[in-house]
């Protein structure tokens, strides 16, 4: 018999390292303490990676990745105009076509090895925050998914 606990635990008043363990443990992310801001950040490449894009457009990508059951959790970024990054599993090789698509749509990307800021989990409101919380037990959406998500949801690029 599995139990399976649907509520998670508040850590946006937690320090940092507890939210730390919590990533680490729950989701097996690789997270790291930034020393001088006390920030949870999630290294990016070797399990896990993320694509970054306008709040706007984001949300027309976010659309069709529901639509074909994709869960993506998604950190905005607060900013003028804000930025949604997707987690994703880790990227995979594409063609030069279609990184240069990216470029062109406007859509980012960290080099391996590169942190992005973790929110606590019930932080909803102020500064980097999830707009799309992590679930347990949930498999993050291909890197791949992502990019398609992207490339369909651009009129710049069109139907595939």
């Amino acid at each position: 018999m599995t139990a399976v606990i649907d509520h998670q635990p508040a850590l946006v008043d937690g320090p940092p390292d507890q939210q730390d363990r919590y990533y680490h443990d729950v989701f097996a992310w690789p997270t790291t303490i930034d020393n001088t801001t006390g920030e949870v950040r999630l290294r990016l490449g070797s399990v896990i990676d993320a694509l970054i894009m306008r709040a706007g457009f984001a949300a027309e990508v976010n659309n069709f990745l529901v639509r074909h059951m994709f869960h993506a959790p998604i950190i905005v970024v607060p900013g003028n105009p804000a930025d949604w990054i997707f987690l994703t599993q880790p990227r995979t090789t594409m063609r030069q076509s279609v990184w240069e698509d990216l470029v062109h749509i406007q859509v980012g990307w960290k080099r391996r090895g590169q942190t992005i800021p973790l929110p606590a989990l019930d932080n909803t409101n102020d500064g980097v925050r999830w707009l799309e919380q992590p679930q347990q037990h949930t498999e993050l959406p291909p890197w791949t998914a992502v990019v398609a998500a992207a490339r369909r949801a651009s009129s710049v690029c069109g139907a595939w």
